[in-house]
């Protein structure tokens, strides 16, 4: 049974981007036989947020991600970081989520092409001051985002950008 109401359609809109450049990439390894490694990936300097309703920075070398690489090939991700609004705010961000490249099911063979296709989502959550920005305080955020490594050395700087979208 469908029930046609208002308050239970999906609408979104879009909020900012942030474009994070990646300083130092660590791998610390299974911490149980075949288990799943753990990582750190540091924010490094120039990082920015743009977009209609934020605008700003990231604030330089003020955190990372703590990802699980999964032995499937999924990552999980757990970033924290600062965001400097460009009126001075600075706002908190943690952000977790999945990433992974193309996967193959179980039932694939080594030369078929990948069955699941890349997938980079994220769900952050803010601790904002009072005033212009509080409204991140209360509204659910998803972010869809783009990894960009640095494959030669004439690339730009490793670095990922993920467009967030506000839930209305």
């Amino acid at each position: 049974m469908s029930i046609a109401d208002p308050m239970l359609e999906l609408r979104y809109e879009h909020a900012f981007d942030v474009r994070m450049n990646f300083d130092k990439r660590w791998a610390t390894g299974a911490i149980h036989p075949n288990g799943p490694n753990h990582g750190y990936t540091s924010l490094d300097i120039g990082s920015t947020v743009s977009g209609p309703l934020l605008n700003g920075m990231l604030v330089d070398h003020s955190g990372a991600d703590w990802p699980v690489i999964r032995t499937d090939g999924v990552v999980e991700l757990n970033a924290h970081y600062m965001i400097q609004a460009d009126d001075g705010a600075l706002i908190y961000i943690r952000n977790m989520g999945y990433v992974h490249g193309p996967l193959r099911t179980p039932d694939q063979g080594p030369d078929e092409e990948p069955a699941i296709g890349r997938y980079f989502r994220c769900t952050p959550y803010f601790r904002a001051p009072a005033g212009k920005h509080e409204w991140m305080n209360r509204t659910v955020i998803v972010g869809v985002g783009k990894r960009v490594p640095k494959l030669t050395e004439d690339d730009e700087p490793d670095h990922s950008i993920v467009r967030y979208y506000a839930i209305r």
